[in-house]
């Protein structure tokens, strides 16, 4: 875990501890409760609350999003200014006198700090949220790229990835994730595989599609896009990303349980009928009438 978000979520535990004991304070006087109800309430929400979410999610949107923060040192910044703002309001409020004069315009200072702390925390988590920018397919795969990337544009290499000894990759959530950050030369030297030869595998395995007469010797299989019928060699992940109602063709007949498996996305209609005994005839005409269904509803 990166300094700052570790900062703020012990910051966070503190503020926590802070506003229970403040909390008992007002339980065994509530003659206390008018001065320092302002301070429990803003010591549990800006403090505890508030820096626990940032610290937890500056660490784990990031990596589920695979997008850097927009401006990473802003962490910094929201770290001092909430923190200032926070303690500064809740002294004021309890010395009691910040209404008037110089006390007030000090207590508008902090506000004004804690609202800027917001602002920065803002715009760090709702724009690494965005969705990344769609980069075309790549016409060579190289070391350098992440292995989300080939596997986003070519769900056919996860078989080749769990063949070269990259079993962590068989979690979905893996390829969700560290799959996103880690690049393929990082993921070779992890699982001791030889970068240059896994490569030139993935080049040879992948792009022989692009030549006729390959296509003709190989079952790889083929995407598909609305609006499109479904063939024996659709790939059951592609069909189902364009037409979601075909799942429950698949699930009536293998069970609920077959899409937990981790080459689901790149087998084609033909292959889990063959692997399921059942007439491959049969699933495309069902998948088919479920597509005439959802593109042409009544």
């Amino acid at each position: 875990m990166d300094n700052y978000p570790r900062l703020f979520i012990k910051a966070g535990l503190m503020y926590a501890l802070l506003g229970a004991a403040l909390g008992v304070t007002i339980a065994v006087d509530p003659s206390l409760a008018v001065r320092l109800r302002f301070v429990h309430i803003h010591v549990n929400l800006l403090g505890f609350m508030t820096m626990m979410v940032a610290g937890v999610a500056f660490h784990v949107l990031p990596r589920f999003s695979a997008r850097k923060l927009p401006w990473p040192a802003g962490m910094k910044y929201q770290f001092i200014f909430q923190n200032t703002g926070l303690l500064g309001m809740v002294t004021l409020h309890a010395v009691g006198g910040w209404q008037g004069g110089l006390a007030h315009a000090a207590f508008v200072f902090f506000a004004i700090l804690a609202g800027i702390a917001f602002a920065i925390m803002f715009y760090n988590l709702y724009f690494v949220l965005s969705a990344p920018e769609e980069t075309p397919k790549p016409e060579k795969i190289t070391g350098e790229m992440k292995v989300a990337e080939v596997l986003d544009h070519f769900p056919q290499a996860l078989s080749l990835f769990l063949e070269s000894g990259f079993q962590s990759l068989a979690n979905p959530a893996a390829r969700q994730t560290f799959a996103k950050v880690v690049s393929i030369d990082k993921a070779c030297e992890k699982h001791s595989v030889n970068t240059t030869e896994f490569v030139e595998k993935l080049n040879r395995e992948i792009f022989k599609t692009n030549s006729p007469s390959d296509n003709e010797n190989t079952n790889l299989g083929r995407e598909i896009s609305r609006g499109e019928k479904c063939q024996a060699d659709t790939w059951v992940g592609s069909l189902v990303k364009a037409y979601p109602t075909t799942k429950k063709v698949f699930e009536s007949h293998y069970g609920e349980g077959c899409f937990s498996c981790p080459g689901q996305a790149f087998e084609t209609v033909e292959q889990t009928a063959s692997m399921h005994n059942v007439d491959p005839e049969l699933i495309l005409k069902e998948i088919n009438n479920e597509i005439d269904k959802e593109s042409n509803p009544s």
